[in-house]
């Protein structure tokens, strides 16, 4: 299935809920409103689309930087032999949401969340002592763009932020904690979803999350598309070695580009010297080509490395207790 196969009123659908839903009482008789078909016809259409496996994930997506936490990049050169053994190691550690495997001697990448640098440290040292491998960790330096959106606009005003660490977490009250923990399930799929989060009222739910969407731990309820099934079906991760006093303009070159979801400056480590990262997402291998032409132009002369995707191992956020 491709997004050419979409009816109108899907592809409808999937770009409000990409975009992210309102906040009020009633979230899907507005979604009706805007297209013009009955609430019914609405939370029939998500259900099918889930099913469909259009929809991965519809739920909150939240800043785990101002909750304490921090993450990063990590790759390892693996033996092909070993690649299914590695693989599972790594998918079982608590603290990964994304793993690929791709063409390159650094062939295995995944991220890895935690309370603290020193608490990735140790899990890598460890999982390195386990493996017989040398894991290296990138972390972000910069933010150009974070923006995974195949089918919705992104807001005008929407913007990468070139934080990572907050001064200091942001302290929740228990209503928040217990909302937080409501908003990292399954969102529900009926007339009104906020009357769901179990021991709370409708309305406090509603002013908890709008509470954690003043503080910017909740980005926004929406849902994860499987690109795949949208027809993205050739996926690289494209990096760049770019001077000091050149990355800042060559970032905000290639975040410009539609197809680039991602795109980072990161740490480096010997024999890795590429501290620009991108994530680009094509239809075809000629649009792929096509791009890296267009962004080599746009972001200047250097040294480019172009890592497909060979296979995706892992893909959902890490799940927060705060019990």
């Amino acid at each position: 299935m491709s997004s050419d196969s979409l009816t109108a009123f899907q592809k409808e659908v999937l770009a409000v809920l990409e975009g992210g839903i309102e906040v009020i009482a009633e979230p899907y008789h507005s979604i009706a409103r805007r297209l013009g078909c009955s609430v019914q016809q609405v939370l029939e259409e998500i259900e099918r689309l889930k099913k469909q496996g259009l929809i991965r994930r519809f739920r909150g997506q939240l800043d785990y930087r101002l909750l304490g936490r921090t993450a990063c990049l990590v790759t390892a050169s693996v033996p092909p032999d070993r690649m299914e053994q590695v693989n599972t190691l790594v998918r079982e550690l608590p603290g990964v949401s994304h793993q690929y495997i791709r063409d390159h001697l650094f062939n295995l990448w995944f991220t890895l969340q935690a309370e603290s640098e020193e608490q990735i440290q140790q899990t890598l040292a460890d999982l390195s002592s386990r493996c017989g491998l040398v894991f290296y960790a990138l972390p972000a330096i910069r933010m150009f763009k974070l923006q995974v959106r195949f089918l919705a606009a992104p807001p005008a005003d929407e913007r990468a932020d070139a934080g990572f660490q907050p001064s200091e977490p942001v302290k929740l009250n228990e209503r928040q904690k217990r909302v937080l923990m409501f908003l990292q399930s399954d969102f529900p799929v009926v007339p009104h979803p906020f009357a769901q989060c179990p021991e709370m009222a409708e309305m406090d739910c509603l002013d908890a999350v709008q509470e954690l969407m003043h503080k910017g731990i909740l980005k926004r309820i929406a849902a994860v598309l499987n690109h795949y099934r949208l027809g993205f079906a050739v996926n690289a991760m494209v990096c760049a070695q770019v001077p000091e006093d050149r990355i800042e303009a060559a970032g905000a070159s290639l975040a410009s580009f539609r197809q680039v979801s991602h795109c980072y400056q990161r740490r480096t480590f010997p024999g890795w010297p590429y501290n620009l990262f991108a994530m680009v997402h094509c239809r075809s291998e000629e649009e792929l080509n096509g791009w890296i032409k267009q962004a080599e132009k746009a972001a200047g002369p250097g040294d480019w490395v172009i890592l497909r995707t060979v296979r995706e191992i892992k893909k959902e956020p890490v799940r927060l207790d705060f019990a």
